[in-house]
């Protein structure tokens, strides 16, 4: 039986219970070690590591950032696109088109006018999908792609907005 199991009462332990364990250590008052020894030995350090909290502004960490993100939003990802389509680019007309070749991407025009300003494209990191990258890339047209499914890509919506206002020149 571990060190973590007898302090656990033999139990199995989780990372939550290893956490609540240290906590309440912390949280006892202190006593002060008998010594006798002139040089004692120092308490180890017990560190749970969770991952670099990912700083705002930046789409990609261990940690959800602290701010709207797709996985904290209140809907499936494309609703969470959709909302910031609607509201951060209401001056474009926004066509949405699905792939007829997967359902793992979907792809929106924005139009200024008559003319396309911007396509960006929602698609899955197992869809090597290329065709309107490549049509984008042929008629000068600026193309964005954002994952929907990669662990750690978080598309906080300030990253979001921050591409898209860059592609569209803003």
């Amino acid at each position: 039986m571990s060190l973590l199991s007898k302090l656990l009462g033999g139990k199995k332990p989780s990372l939550s219970d290893v956490v609540e364990l240290f906590q309440e250590k912390e949280q006892k008052p202190a006593s002060s070690p008998v010594s006798h020894s002139d040089h004692p030995r120092p308490e180890p350090a017990y560190t749970v590591e969770i991952g670099e909290e990912t700083p705002i502004g930046r789409s990609w960490g261990e940690r959800m950032p602290n701010e709207p993100n797709q996985y904290n939003y209140p809907g499936s990802y494309r609703e969470y696109f959709e909302d910031i389509f609607s509201r951060e680019f209401a001056a474009y007309r926004t066509v949405r088109s699905e792939n007829p070749r997967t359902d793992k991407a979907s792809s929106y025009t924005f139009f200024a006018g008559d003319k396309p300003a911007l396509v960006v494209e929602l698609l899955s990191r197992r869809c090597d999908a290329k065709q309107i990258r490549e049509g984008c890339r042929r008629s000068g047209t600026p193309y964005l792609r954002f994952y929907y499914d990669y662990e750690g890509w978080w598309n906080a919506r300030s990253y979001v907005v921050n591409r898209m206002n860059k592609a569209l020149g803003r």
